[in-house]
């Protein structure tokens, strides 16, 4: 129970200091195309009601000729609701997995649209929060490859060299001999499937010896998100290296700034990092609608979804306190998949 209450009250401290940095103030307004009409069926992510609800009401406030009818069962159902029929906009509140898109493929012959509607939180909990690279806090490691990572928590081959010891990586003394020892999230966790996408290549190809962590509870039933055990283990291991988030971090273990090629630049995880995308295991959430390939999306659709990611639906992401905006790139790409 202590845990739970720590997390927390440390994850409420870290919403409103998000909110505090106006991301959304460096984005382009909306403004309506065209004046629509219709109904629009949203679907999916059971963890943003209050959000979907204040992204309608001021949607209306410009286009008040759209109704809206909600169905928010769970992320894990959001792409059935969309190739069944049932929605005309889903949420995801993750990147969209492979086999989702695959079905929805199967069942219409292309891919649905997808856009990206916010960045995953920095270290909010259950809001698809980014992933860290951690070490013992006494190790002289600071920073990292993406290269380098692969090397570590991969199975090598395939043209990556395998890293199994410290001095692989230049630390010098008696811990160069020292093998490595790999700490991460359960391999069926959404966790690290994004790990494998980004640092793996999607290759499913894992270092043999990680030991993985799931979720534990309280003695009242709470989740243990399995980023404290993860964090734990490397506080009691000098030679331990893992993924987690910061949410989860405790004295004895530090993060290590990271790089997309040999050379930097070295990015350390920040807020502000995770919104820009320089921070190279950012994650974020997906809106998707049915648009056949050569044919306009459904006007209303359409203008829904800009106003979510313009400056005026950020705002409101901003406000709720609990993932961060896109950014202006996002954004700009986001628009462009819109026309």
């Amino acid at each position: 129970m202590k845990i739970a209450i720590a997390l927390l009250l440390f994850g409420l401290t870290c919403a409103a200091s998000a909110q505090d940095e106006h991301f959304a103030e460096r984005l382009a307004p909306y403004t309506p195309d065209t004046q629509v009409t219709g109904t629009v069926r949203t679907y999916g992510n059971n963890y943003i009601p209050k959000l979907v609800k204040a992204w309608e009401d001021e949607f209306n406030k410009l286009q008040p000729g759209v109704r809206f009818e909600n169905n928010l069962p769970g992320t894990e159902a959001a792409m059935a609701g969309l190739y069944g029929g049932v929605a005309d906009v889903i949420f995801v509140g993750r990147e969209g997995y492979r086999p989702e898109l695959d079905a929805f493929r199967d069942r219409f012959g292309y891919e649905p649209l997808g856009i990206e509607i916010s960045s995953g939180s920095f270290n909010t909990p259950h809001k698809t929060f980014s992933l860290q690279v951690f070490v013992h806090a006494r190790n002289s490691i600071h920073q990292l490859t993406m290269e380098q990572c692969e090397g570590i928590f991969g199975a090598g081959g395939h043209g990556v060299k395998r890293i199994r010891t410290w001095g692989e990586l230049g630390v010098m003394g008696g811990q160069a001999s020292h093998p490595i020892h790999v700490y991460g999230y359960n391999f069926d966790t959404g966790m690290a499937g994004y790990f494998n996408r980004v640092v793996l290549h999607d290759s499913g190809r894992w270092n043999e010896d990680l030991k993985d962590f799931d979720n534990g509870h309280e003695p009242n039933g709470e989740v243990i998100n399995a980023g404290v055990y993860i964090l734990q283990a490397l506080a009691k291991d000098p030679d331990g290296i893992a993924f987690a988030n910061v949410l989860y971090a405790n004295p004895e273990v530090k993060t290590v700034a990271l790089a997309r090629k040999s050379g930097g630049p070295y990015i350390e995880p920040s807020r502000e990092t995770v919104w820009s995308r320089a921070y190279p295991i950012s994650r974020f959430t997906m809106a998707y609608a049915n648009k056949k390939p050569g044919q306009p999306l459904d006007p209303a659709v359409r203008e829904f979804l800009r106003f979510i990611v313009s400056r005026q639906g950020m705002a409101l992401v901003e406000a709720d306190g609990a993932y961060l905006p896109i950014n202006p790139n996002v954004q700009r790409r986001d628009l462009e998949q819109l026309r």
